[in-house]
């Protein structure tokens, strides 16, 4: 049974406003001011990093006005480090570690190897930036990656950004709070605010009007806990003089809530569902009860966080909205108005995501109090597949986004990165209001090399020398000028995998962290990525560097990079390892299906005891902070439960969503993927021996193992956030193993040509000539790949033929399209002539859907 509604004009008197009628009466509240900078700040962030050598900094504030800029020089016996705002200041610091005393911080190991006498600054350095504007975080940032970061961490953070030069940085954290007792205020009944208030693993798309109360309920310890972590981190940014971002108004609450306060239902707005959840509804900005509500929101948000800020975010209609007939640019002008009257002066900061924001609702805005951050994932040209757009002279911020989900592996747009400066501040490429850069890769701890060079462009308006960089990252990252390192990383380079070549979702997946399927091509279904670097370089980079061990094996720094290339090395062999199962599968061939299966099982394992000797890459590091929100041992269980789904199905059911954010993370490598495949190839296995039928493999995934992967989420077996093993050693090990194998895999793969095939209106069979693959007899094979059109390729049937005279044929079924189905076909030839025959591969074939479809075909010889 529901509660009693409650009516929006009934004297609520807990929460300090009194609605009467349809009358707001504000009574006079002394809204706290926020925090100012504080003058030590910078001081007491340098001894949290380098406490031993805090005594030999100076800080020293330059006059205020004009761009941030910062100098460094020596004065006795002092590093002086002067700038014209904190932020400066600390970038002054950052600088001087990384340029001056060649040291390191990341979030993937720091280096710290100070001298006990700090080197001077040959001369005077002075840095400006070009950059008013230096912005972190995607709300998706706040759950991929900081969900269940504590104060200790979140303190390390804000240090790390402020180093770096960031000067606005979303905040979320507490939140919780602020909808819990503006819910209060409207009346919503406290049982239902528990239910719409979401788990910090899904509160990003809760806060962007994707879906309500997932992974909850918080309890109101939970709640406190959070409020206390939000009010410290906004402290310490105000004391940095860093803005925090908080979270405006736009008119998003419980689905419900017209139930339950009846004044607002006239003037709500269903938003339908995001993939298979219910959205919260929106209040239409355009109503007469929005700016009531808002000024609700308001108070609450500012007694949360200790006062006003200078900037908040939140989304109009997000990802698919629904403003039904709503006029977007008097719906935006009433946002803006409310968030103004909360906040004189304050900046909305919208995000440029797909469409949004359209035309439309830019133009009911104050074009100086708004600023739009474009996300742009195509690091080889800088935009997000189309043109960067200027907004109509609103301000706006290049804002790149090289990680989605949290997935791991090498990648980044280095030589984008090092042309940042001329790509951006050159007039003649007309960027309009352009006022900055942010960092909103959704998944942040990893890729040290591509971040680092980022980073160093927030205080430069000149391009970067890559080479000269790359000498001077090396020494800093792994603390001396060791020329083994430099030359590893200058293979890593060689090998293209810093030099994308689209646009893509961040690094190239690895199916072997996949849904279990004869020739998956991604792990998360929508996923772009292709194999654009040579492996074989990737490897050859791995051995060098496992070369400077003796040097170096004592610091995190190379620790972390060691393991990092080596999973790389090993992660990229599942590909060929499972088409060459596969390919035994299909020519029933049980030894080399065995063989070629347990290769790919050891691939998992070796994997998973490499990532489990660095603490970097641990399961039980993001389940020990998971279960650290939680008060009880009841909260505790479901906030792990959370923290697992997030990483696995992502949903808790069979969905588009799967495996978006797949970690290659020890543990989860160990327990999850590995025995998901292990089960995929014990039933081809069981068909391939006749103890089960065929039938048994259709739909796999769904009608065998799903049910097992979702139940992962609810398992209670304990990891430990600890490294085992030893590093160096592993790694020794397995590029000894591994490395050869890659060269191995790239070698056959170059010494066939893929030919080309392109469907056409009337055709019906494709003809190749093959004669150059024809050396002698043998097995051979032909596989089809789509690769572009809107349809796939059907394949009926393959036949070699000799001269005119057909000499061997497959008849089979085959796909291939965004999935491949028996996409192989076997051709075995008994004995070749001698004479100069040709040799013609002939297929039928026909589109799926239409004739727009084009790929490649790949014939190899396979067996003698």
């Amino acid at each position: 049974m529901k509660p009693k509604p409650m009516k929006l004009s009934l004297p609520l008197l807990t929460s300090g406003l009194l609605f009467c009628g349809t009358e707001l009466l504000m009574p006079a509240v002394a809204m706290a001011a926020p925090a100012k900078p504080n003058p030590g700040a910078v001081e007491a962030l340098i001894r949290r990093v380098t406490p031993q050598s805090a005594a030999q900094f100076q800080i020293v504030s330059l006059p205020a006005g004009g761009s941030e800029r910062f100098e460094i020089r020596a004065s006795n016996n002092k590093i002086v480090l002067s700038g014209n705002t904190p932020t400066a200041q600390a970038s002054a610091y950052g600088w001087y570690l990384k340029h001056v005393a060649n040291a390191h911080l990341s979030w993937n190991g720091d280096q710290l190897n100070l001298p006990a006498r700090l080197p001077a600054p040959t001369a005077t350095i002075i840095n400006s930036t070009p950059y008013p504007k230096r912005f972190a975080f995607n709300y998706c940032t706040l759950s991929y990656t900081s969900a269940f970061w504590d104060w200790q961490r979140w303190q390390r953070e804000i240090d790390f950004l402020a180093t770096n030069g960031f000067n606005q940085v979303l905040v979320t954290a507490g939140m919780e709070k602020v909808w819990r007792q503006t819910l209060r205020d409207l009346g919503y009944p406290e049982d239902k605010i528990r239910q719409f208030i979401a788990n910090p693993a899904y509160a990003a798309w809760w806060h962007m009007g994707n879906l309500e109360g997932t992974g909850g309920p918080m309890s109101a310890a939970q709640i406190e806990n959070e409020a206390k972590l939000g009010r410290q981190i906004t402290t310490r940014m105000r004391e940095l003089g860093i803005t925090p971002v908080l979270t405006g108004f736009v008119g998003l609450l419980p689905n419900d809530i017209g139930d339950y306060v009846p004044d607002l239902k006239p003037d709500l707005l269903p938003q339908g569902s995001w993939n298979v959840y219910q959205r919260p509804i929106v209040l239409k900005p355009t109503s007469t009860q929005f700016p009531r509500v808002a000024a609700i929101w308001y108070k609450n948000l500012h007694a949360q966080y200790g006062g006003s800020s200078l900037a908040y975010g939140g989304d109009l209609f997000h990802e698919g909205g629904r403003p039904g007939d709503t006029p977007l640019d008097e719906a935006a002008k009433n946002v803006q108005t409310a968030m103004q009257k909360a906040s004189p002066g304050s900046t909305w900061v919208l995000q440029g995501w797909q469409n949004n924001p359209v035309p439309k609702l830019l133009a009911g805005l104050d074009p100086q109090k708004t600023m739009v951050l474009q996300l742009c994932r195509d690091l080889r040209n800088g935009n997000d597949g189309s043109s960067l757009r200027t907004y109509d002279g609103i301000p706006w911020l290049w804002c790149e986004l090289a990680n989605f989900g949290g997935k791991n592996g090498l990648f980044g747009g280095v030589p984008f990165m090092s042309n940042l400066s001329s790509f951006l501040l050159n007039p003649a490429n007309k960027r309009g209001n352009m006022q900055g850069v942010g960092l909103l890769s959704e998944g942040t701890e990893q890729n040290p090399l591509y971040y680092d060079l980022f980073f160093d462009n927030f205080w430069r308006s000149q391009d970067i020398d890559v080479n000269v960089w790359l000498d001077d990252y090396s020494r800093r990252r792994y603390g001396s000028a060791n020329p083994t390192a430099r030359k590893a990383i200058g293979q890593l380079m060689d090998s293209g995998i810093y030099s994308p070549e689209q646009m893509q979702n961040g690094p190239t997946e690895s199916i072997l962290f996949a849904r279990p399927a004869p020739a998956p091509t991604r792990v998360y279904s929508n996923s772009l990525g292709k194999l654009y670097y040579d492996r074989a370089k990737i490897a050859d980079a791995a051995e060098t560097l496992l070369q400077a061990a003796p040097q170096l094996k004592n610091q995190q720094t190379y620790r972390y990079d060691l393991v990092d290339w080596t999973r790389q090395v090993i992660v990229e062999l599942g590909r060929p390892t499972l088409e060459k199962a596969m390919d035994a599968y299909n020519r029933k061939d049980r030894t080399a299906f065995n063989q070629y299966s347990s290769q790919f099982i050891g691939l998992l394992s070796d994997c998973d005891r490499l990532l489990a000797s660095d603490k970097n890459w641990l399961l039980g590091t993001w389940i020990a902070g998971a279960r650290a929100k939680g008060t009880t041992p009841a909260e505790k269980a479901l906030m792990e439960e959370s923290a697992r789904m997030l990483l696995t199905t992502w949903s808790g059911r069979v969905d588009p969503l799967n495996d978006y954010s797949h970690r290659q993370w020890a543990g989860l490598t160990r327990d999850y993927y590995l025995p998901r495949w292990q089960a995929f190839f014990d039933d081809y296995r069981a068909v391939l021996e006749g103890k089960q039928p065929a039938s048994t493999l259709d739909n796999w995934y769904k009608s065998r193992r799903a049910a097992t992967d979702i139940a992962f989420a609810k398992a209670t077996k304990t990891y430990s956030p600890q490294p085992q093993g030893d590093t160096v050693a592993i790694a020794t090990e397995l590029l000894a193993k591994y490395a050869p194998l890659t060269r191995e895999y790239v070698r056959l793969e170059s010494q066939t040509k893929p030919q080309s095939w392109k469907l056409a209106k009337g055709v019906t069979e494709f003809s190749f000539d093959v004669g150059d693959n024809m050396d002698q007899a043998g097995t051979y094979q032909a596989t089809f790949q789509w690769k572009s059109g809107d349809s796939a390729l059907k394949i009926h049937s393959v036949a070699l033929y000799e001269s005119d005279k057909k000499i061997a044929e497959d008849i089979h079924e085959g796909w291939t399209g965004n999935e491949n189905r028996q996409n192989s076909f076997v051709l075995k030839i008994p004995q070749l002539l001698n004479g100069l025959e040709s040799y013609t591969l002939r297929a039928q074939a026909s589109g799926a859907s239409s004739n727009n479809s084009s790929g490649v075909l790949k014939f190899v010889k396979i067996s003698p």
